[in-house]
């Protein structure tokens, strides 16, 4: 969620009579340390604590073989997001981001046009006391600790609408801090509840919590009965750690980061040469100093300054010259497997004229040595029967330090898999495309990031977009502010019934009440917009999870076929913001309407807009969070999820952070989940007089 909006402008319009503009805009030193301490609470009791296992070395994430919020086995924290989309060629595929928006996809609420704390990502504890093999001894300094990783400025490179979200300013920073357990434990954070205040409180008065007698605060200004007061109700501990800043880049483009280290990723190398990290809790931390860049108007305001981290390597043994990956890997995803949808439906799908012909490979080699290589495409479906396979032989690759990427046309530029498509489908499918490229023989030493996959998804929906917005996208008016118009095309094989339109709709810095415009359809009118077929006003979403889209259903369903047009249009002076996917390119279908008619877009990107068509069906919306006194323990878990609440409870729900429904029970405590993946979920419970939801992290 994690992130989206740049400021930039073109000359675009308005559904009206006069000019308007196409925009894309910017995703929307005090410390933020993991333990700390809040002196304005005194607690007597404490009977929690978060404590996370240590991992030993080595340390290595290339981030290369999942996205969303970073792996719990190596990493601690969910601000990063961990995406194919934002980097400019990287080292390997897949990069951590860092931003300016936290874990639900929101600016932060204390950010600023001034210096403060966004994104952070940090380690696990790492057993930097011990070597444990062959024999298992104390660490030393000789024993040549090193850690290291790439960087890259956000933003990109090529025209303002092309860039791949906000670079960072000069004034903004890119933070290491190394850290160390003390062995005392400090605050991680509160439980708390709200507490109505009975008789009048002055300042340096005492509250006692009316959930914990054990717990007081002390009263900051007065209070007068009925006041209502957030309370702690108990004290979560973790291990205290002592963080150090180590290393620090400033803020730039990515053209002047070319400029300073003559690349557009830089490795850097840092030696551990302090005792004191030789700790059984050592961790590090990346963090970004970010600033708004808005001059009055707080709408303006968007995600911004972006930072990306890959290979991130700490381990015994290394020299400052270790700077040869022993890997060859993908660069990017290879992508769809169709011309120019990401998604369709199977209905629509009329085989070969919609495929891909073949692939544009980013295949690199980051050792210093020739490499001998293979490559090959598996296609599998959802059994995991193989139903389509290419090969494309052995060859060699140079160091792409010296070489760049692979250019052998068969590896580089290979044709589509021969598929062999279901012949009994109903009305959905979903298969998916295995590219492998890895090193003959027994392979390199990262296998990871040999193997990139891609699910191709024949469902309900048409979409241009991969999913993640880098940027956001607006048209807006100077003279006519009101009934802006943004129209996508899209190509039905046959006569369907659209059901609904689904639209990523981003966040602004303070959120204001829900907006209203049309979900509008238009006919074919020689290859533009024409006759308006049906409006239906919309009362605007957020989504609760990032990246996540809205979904506006219908109230009368209307029979399409042929081109049909699918947008919007505003009803008032606010606009909106629509998410905008800049590793796609659907400019060609995206139109916008000036004084002289409908205009063809001339930003590269796709605005992320998808209709709806088929059958009726039900739609999954996992309920607003409510503020009800549910606790899920623990959290993260690995096997049982226990429920503690006030009132009974009915039901308890388990969803993907799609919506996809993945475990019921009728009854509470406890639940399973020892079958579930690791990763982010969503948990509804449900009682007599509430229905809440909340996140749980399964970690194993």
């Amino acid at each position: 969620m994690k992130k989206i909006n740049i400021i930039l402008c073109g000359l675009l319009c308005i559904c009206g009579t006069m000019q308007a503009q196409e925009r894309l805009t910017v995703l929307y030193g005090s410390d933020t340390v993991s333990c700390r301490r809040a002196p304005s609470v005194k607690v007597r009791k404490n009977v929690q604590g978060v404590f996370y296992q240590s991992v030993q070395l080595p340390f290595e994430e290339d981030f290369s073989d999942y996205t969303g919020y970073p792996d719990t086995a190596l990493w601690i924290d969910n601000y990063a997001y961990v995406s194919t989309g934002f980097a400019y060629n990287p080292p390997t595929l897949g990069t951590a981001l860092l931003d300016a928006v936290d874990y639900y996809g929101r600016l932060y609420a204390h950010a600023s046009t001034s210096s403060f704390t966004a994104d952070s990502l940090t380690s696990r504890p790492i057993r930097l006391d011990s070597v444990f093999t062959p024999l298992k001894r104390a660490m030393e300094l000789s024993d040549s600790l090193y850690f290291s990783f790439y960087f890259q400025p956000g933003g990109g490179k090529g025209k303002a609408w092309e860039r791949l979200g906000d670079a960072p300013e000069v004034k903004d920073s890119l933070i290491l801090e190394f850290g160390y357990q003390t062995g005392d434990t400090a605050l991680l954070y509160y439980i708390t509840d709200l507490q109505s205040i009975a008789d009048t409180v002055i300042v340096g008065d005492t509250i006692v919590s009316m959930c914990n007698s054990n717990i007081y605060i002390i009263a900051d200004r007065n209070y007068y009965p009925g006041d209502v007061i957030e309370v702690p109700c108990d004290s979560v501990l973790c291990m205290e750690v002592i963080w150090e800043r180590v290393w620090a880049s400033p803020g730039m483009s990515l053209e002047e980061f070319e400029t300073l280290y003559g690349a557009c990723c830089k490795q850097v190398m840092i030696p551990i040469n302090d005792a004191k990290y030789l700790n059984a809790g050592f961790q590090f931390r990346f963090r970004n100093i970010a600033s708004l860049e808005y001059e009055s108007d707080e709408a303006w305001a968007g995600n911004v300054d972006f930072w990306t981290i890959d290979y991130v390597r700490l381990n015994r043994m290394r020299s400052m010259a270790d700077t040869a990956i022993d890997d060859v890997a993908f660069v990017e995803n290879p992508g769809s497997l169709l011309k120019e949808y990401t998604s369709m439906p199977w209905s629509h799908f009329n085989g070969s004229s919609h495929l891909k012909a073949s692939f544009a490979n980013k295949l690199t080699n980051l050792y210093n040595v020739t490499k001998n290589t293979t490559y090959e495409q598996q296609v599998l479906d959802e059994d995991h029967n193989l139903i389509g396979s290419y090969s494309g032989g052995s060859y060699n690759i140079d160091p792409f330090f010296s070489n760049g990427y692979q250019t052998y046309a068969p590896h580089a530029t290979p044709q589509m898999a021969n598929i062999t498509f279901p012949s009994a489908v109903n009305d959905s499918l979903s298969i998916t495309m295995y590219h492998i490229f890895k090193e003959a023989g027994s392979g390199d030493q990262n296998p990871k990031n040999d193997t990139a996959a891609y699910r191709q998804n024949f469902y309900n929906y048409f979409s241009y977009d991969d999913g993640t917005p880098e940027s956001g996208y607006l048209v807006t008016s100077s003279v006519y502010p009101y009934t802006t118009c943004l129209a996508m095309d899209f190509t039905l094989s046959h006569a369907d019934t659209l059901r609904a339109v689904r639209m990523y709709v981003n966040r602004p810095l303070n959120e204001e009440s829900p907006n209203e415009f049309n979900v509008v359809l238009w006919e074919d009118d020689n290859g533009k917009p024409g006759r308006e077929i049906y409006k239906e006003l919309i009362e605007q979403e957020f989504s609760r999870d990032i990246y996540g889209m809205q979904h506006f259903e219908l109230q009368q369903p209307q029979v399409v076929q042929g081109k049909i047009y699918v947008g919007y249009q505003t009803l008032s002076s606010r606009f909106l913001n629509i998410g905008f996917d800049q590793n796609t390119d659907a400019s060609s279908h995206v139109f916008y309407r000036t004084a002289s008619g409908w205009q063809n877009s001339f930003i590269k990107g796709t605005p992320m807009i998808r209709p709806v068509v088929g059958k009726k069906y039900e739609y999954n919306q996992i309920d607003e969070y409510q503020n009800i006194a549910v606790d899920l323990y623990p959290n993260p878990v690995s096997n049982m999820l226990y429920i503690n609440s006030g009132d009974r409870i009915d039901g308890v729900e388990i969803y993907s952070l799609s919506g996809q429904l993945l475990k019921a029970q009728s009854n509470g405590n406890p639940i399973d989940v020892g079958n579930l993946p690791q990763g982010m979920y969503m948990v509804r419970v449900k009682g007599d007089t509430f229905t809440v939801t909340k996140k749980v992290m399964v970690s194993r």
